[in-house]
C-alpha cells in the first residue's frame, strides 16, 4: 500500500525534496505551487537571484537525477573578504580551496532543471496553479482544501511555502521573527576585468557588499544596506547605481555594466518554535530563513529535505510516513544547524556593522589573525562547504 506525501511550494526546495522522496518504493508525491511555474524554457537572459549552492547541495541534486547546464553555472574557487579599510592589505581575508567552495547557480536555471527532471517522473504529480484555501487535521492526515478543486489528503503534508508559510500559520505553529531593518538589493553586471572565479565581499559603514562569480565575465550582486538607505539608492537609475557599486569596491573588477533589473527584498530572521506535528514537517525557509550573509539559506534547505529522505527511506515497515517520531527526529537532526547557522550570521552581521571601537579593533585584528592561522581558515572552509 502506498504513501501519500503532498508538498506545498515549488520552490527549489520543495522540488529537490519531492523528487528525492519518489524514488522511495511505495511514495506518490503531489506538489502544489500557487503560481503557473511556466519553466519549460531556459531564459536567454542570466537570472538576477542566484544561489551558492554547496558541494552537498551539488552532490545532492545530482544524485536524485537534476542535471544543471554547466555553461550556466559559475564556481567558486576563492573569496576574498574585506573590512573597513578596504586599502589596506591587512584587512583582506582569503579563502581558496583545491576544488570549488560553491557554485554559484541562478533561481531560473534551478527551477528550469528541476522542472526538467520532474518530467521524467511519474511518481511525482505537480500542480501549478493551485493555491490551497484551508487545512484540516484528523487522524494523523492533513486534508488540503484547494478552492474549485478536491480536497487532498495527505499521510505527510510537507509544508515549503516560504519563510511566510501560510501552513504554519493554520497548523499554530509560532515563529519568531527578527528584522534586521535592512534590505537586500540584486542585480547582475557585465564587468570589465574577470572576476577569476572569486566570490569578493566588503563590509562597510554603508553594509554588505557582495559580488559574486557568474559565468562569463558577469558577476551577481547583493548589497545589502539599512532600509533608509536601500529606499535613498536610484534604483530607477542603472548608471548610477554602477557608479555607487563600483565606488564601495574600489573599482575591484573594473567598470561595471547592469545587465538586469534591479530587486529589492527586506531582510529577516525567522525560526518557528517546533518544526513538526503528527503527518506535518515544515521544511526550508517555512522552518528557518537566515540572512543572506553566509548564502547559506539555500543549502540548509537542501539538507533539510535529504535528511527527511534518508529517515522516510530507512523507516521501518511499522512506521509511517506521518508518524510523529519519526518527524521529530527530522527536526532534532536539523534544528541545531539551522540555529547555528543563523545565529553564526547574527553575530556576524553586528560585528561588522558595528560603530564600537572595540568591535572595529576586533573584526580587523580578526582578519589579521585568521590569514595567519591557516589551519583554522581551512576549517572555516570545510564547514561553509558542508
Amino acid at each position: 500500500m502506498s504513501s501519500h506525501i503532498a508538498v506545498v511550494g515549488g520552490g527549489p526546495v520543495g522540488l529537490a525534496f519531492a523528487i528525492a522522496a519518489s524514488r522511495l518504493p511505495g511514495l506518490r508525491v503531489q506538489v502544489l505551487e500557487r503560481t503557473t511555474m511556466s519553466w519549460k524554457s531556459l531564459p536567454a537572459e542570466i537570472d538576477h537571484r542566484v544561489y551558492a549552492l554547496s558541494p552537498a547541495s551539488m552532490a545532492f541534486l545530482e544524485t536524485i537525477g537534476v542535471a544543471l547546464p554547466a555553461s550556466r553555472v559559475a564556481p567558486v574557487r576563492g573569496m576574498q573578504v574585506w573590512a573597513d579599510d578596504p586599502s589596506d592589505p591587512k584587512n583582506r581575508l582569503d579563502f581558496n580551496r583545491r576544488v570549488p567552495l560553491a557554485h554559484i547557480v541562478e533561481h531560473a536555471t534551478l527551477m528550469h532543471s528541476l522542472c526538467a527532471r520532474l518530467e521524467q517522473d511519474a511518481k511525482v504529480q505537480l500542480l501549478p496553479g493551485s493555491t490551497p484555501a484551508g487545512l484540516d487535521r484528523a487522524g494523523g492526515k492533513a486534508t488540503l482544501r484547494i478552492g474549485g478543486q478536491p480536497d487532498i489528503v495527505a499521510d505527510l503534508l510537507v509544508a515549503a511555502d516560504g519563510r511566510q508559510s501560510q501552513i504554519r500559520e493554520w497548523a499554530g505553529i509560532a515563529a519568531t521573527s527578527k528584522d534586521y531593518d535592512s534590505d537586500g538589493v540584486v542585480a547582475n553586471y557585465a564587468c570589465e576585468h574577470h572576476h577569476g572565479d572569486i566570490a569578493r565581499q566588503w563590509f562597510t559603514a554603508n553594509g554588505v557588499l557582495a559580488l559574486l562569480p557568474l559565468p562569463g565575465k558577469r558577476v551577481s550582486m547583493v548589497w545589502s544596506v539599512s532600509r533608509k538607505m536601500a529606499g535613498e539608492l536610484p534604483l530607477d537609475v542603472p548608471r548610477r547605481m554602477a557608479e555607487l557599486v563600483m565606488q564601495e569596491c574600489r573599482h575591484a573588477l573594473g567598470s561595471l555594466v547592469p545587465e538586469s533589473r534591479f530587486e529589492r527584498f527586506a531582510l529577516a530572521r525567522v525560526m518557528a518554535e517546533h518544526w513538526v506535528q503528527p503527518g506535518l514537517a515544515l521544511m526550508g525557509d517555512a522552518a528557518h530563513a537566515v540572512h543572506p550573509l553566509a548564502g547559506q539559506g539555500a543549502n540548509l534547505g537542501f539538507a533539510d529535505a535529504r535528511q527527511m529522505c534518508e529517515l522516510l527511506g530507512s523507516r521501518s515497515r511499522f512506521s509511517g510516513v506521518g508518524d510523529v517520531s519519526l518527524l521529530r527526529r527530522y527536526e532534532r537532526s536539523r534544528r541545531e544547524a539551522a540555529w547555528a547557522v543563523g545565529t553564526i550570521t547574527d553575530q556576524l552581521r553586528s560585528l561588522y556593522l558595528s560603530d564600537a571601537d572595540a568591535a572595529h579593533w576586533l573584526r580587523n585584528t580578526g582578519i589579521g589573525l585568521l590569514n595567519r592561522l591557516p589551519a583554522a581558515k581551512a576549517q572555516l572552509v570545510d564547514y561553509a562547504a558542508g
